[in-house]
């Protein structure tokens, strides 16, 4: 189901010890392909270059949405991870299903870190919300 322009689904993270844990929205039926992460703050780049990648999923956790970054567990195939150092405040996350669509969301690293949440709960710019708050926004399966 196209999402929104107006307000797009919001994506969320949060941080365990030295993990990036994104929650992408998706629907149950909802195919993951592939994700990527750019440097939302590149401005020395038209199309800023992909800064880490993961494809095919082979967890439920990732074909759920959850995506631990720079590590590639649960994909088939992913990028070397990013050094720490070069890890960027604001991230332009994306995924893409098998006909090429898809959804992204920018996260700002700084704002998740601080982030005070609950046991299953990622942070977006709207506030904490669960993993089922991040997909309920697709509204997946309703008729209207």
């Amino acid at each position: 189901m196209p999402s929104d322009p107006a307000n797009p689904p919001l994506f969320g993270a949060r941080v365990e010890g030295e993990t990036i844990l994104v929650k992408i929205p998706l629907c149950a039926t909802d195919e993951l392909r592939r994700v990527e992460v750019i440097d939302f703050d590149d401005v020395e780049h038209d199309n800023p270059p992909v800064l880490w990648w993961a494809s095919g999923p082979t967890t439920e956790a990732t074909r759920a949405g959850i995506v631990k970054l720079w590590s590639g567990e649960g994909f088939e195939r992913h990028d070397a991870p990013l050094e720490k150092s070069a890890v960027p405040r604001n991230l332009d996350m994306s995924y893409t299903d098998p006909s090429g669509d898809g959804r992204g969301g920018v996260l700002d690293l700084h704002a998740v870190s601080k982030a005070t949440l609950k046991s299953g709960q990622y942070w977006t710019s709207r506030g904490p919300r669960t993993g089922a708050q991040i997909d309920a926004q697709l509204h997946c399966g309703d008729s209207t």
